[in-house]
């Protein structure tokens, strides 16, 4: 079972594709470098594959993620094993670590892409996680192991597996999750005086690793006060609208537009027109409230946008939340003498546009 290093990188392509086309299906807006990052530490087992009868020995490990999209994020993670069969029984080491891995891994949320984000972190998740990485084992000197020195052992490795992610709390601030996963060899051993099998493999035949780790991850909080900073998945069949970036960003709200959409009167007549979340149409309530203004009185409009989004696209959107408002009015004969576009003000901006009688 020892893997071919030319066919791990085109195992790679494969993934590094797949990320770009998760990326490319999975918008998300207003996310900063320092948003979306998370710190785990996880520990467990490990076992080889080719040889159950032997004992378990213990890994543990620590893992910095950055979240791209609701669907892609990178891993780095830092591995180790102690009285580990991830030496593929080669021998334990007088170190309190048998081997140290470096693995840099790309995680799809699996719940996100095929069910679509929903604007914050589900009780339950499933990620798919698979990646390259650097692994050094520590030997003590063999007298009697015709193939080994007593050097250390360098390879490169390849690990794929499942993360099965409980959110915590209100907030989803903390995840708990079961990490099984696969080790396997990914490239040629070296050493400083290594004498190489002559059968072309190790000396035991140990090629692949099995794993399953329990992890507590902590996410950051992000620029926007939270613990998650996505706003919107997009679809790929959405991205078939061709716009400029800049004019208007491919967003698509996973949020069922509610007919019944609140609004209420603010003092001295005035009244609050509120929107469906990246939506300018008036819903037939709003339109019930803006008919309770009389005709011929005069009115100003403050239009604003809630702070998921592009500045610039929350602009726009509460320039045509008024641009709205003001058609309907003066259709009734109400004169608006001032429009102001505010767009999101803050995290706690609202998707409304203030009707003010003077």
């Amino acid at each position: 079972m020892l893997i071919n290093f030319k066919n791990m990188k085109k195992i790679t392509l494969v993934i590094a594709m797949f990320g770009m086309a998760m990326a490319a299906s999975a918008q998300s807006s207003g996310q900063k470098f320092f948003d979306n990052w998370s710190i785990g530490l996880e520990g467990g087992v490990g076992t080889n594959l080719h040889d159950w009868d032997t004992p378990n020995g213990a890994v543990a490990g620590i893992n910095f993620t950055k979240g791209i999209t609701p669907v892609l994020s990178l891993e780095f993670q830092i591995q180790g094993g102690i009285n580990n069969n991830g030496n593929w029984n080669m021998g334990h080491s007088s170190n309190v670590f048998d081997n140290m891995s470096v693995f840099g891994n790309t995680k799809v949320n699996l719940m996100n892409w095929f069910g679509g984000y929903k604007g914050t972190r589900r009780v339950f998740e499933i990620q798919a996680r698979g990646g390259l990485g650097y692994m050094r084992h520590f030997y003590p000197n063999f007298a009697g192991n015709p193939t080994k020195s007593g050097n250390d052992l360098n390879r490169m490795v390849a690990k794929f597996g499942l993360d099965f992610d409980f959110n915590l709390g209100q907030k989803k601030a903390w995840t708990i999750s079961l990490r099984p996963a696969v080790v396997l060899k990914a490239g040629k051993e070296t050493s400083g005086e290594f004498i190489p099998c002559e059968s072309g493999c190790d000396a035991y035949g140990h090629n692949a690793q099995g794993q399953v780790t329990a992890a507590v991850t902590y996410h950051f909080k992000t620029s926007a006060g939270n613990h998650q900073n996505f706003a919107f998945v997009a679809p790929a069949a959405v991205t078939k609208v061709v716009e400029k970036v800049v004019e208007k960003p491919v967003e698509k709200v996973v949020e069922k537009v509610v007919e019944k959409v609140v609004t209420k009167n603010v003092g001295n007549g005035n009244v609050t027109v509120e929107f469906a979340q990246n939506k300018a149409n008036l819903s037939n309530t709003a339109k019930a409230k803006l008919n309770t203004i009389e005709k011929g009185t005069t009115v100003i409009l403050d239009g604003y946008a809630s702070p998921e989004g592009a500045r610039a696209y929350n602009q726009k959107l509460s320039q045509r939340r008024c641009e709205a408002v003001k058609a309907y009015l003066e259709d009734r004969g109400v004169k608006v003498t001032d429009v102001k576009a505010h767009g999101a003000e803050g995290a706690e901006s609202q998707r409304v546009v203030y009707v003010t009688i003077k």
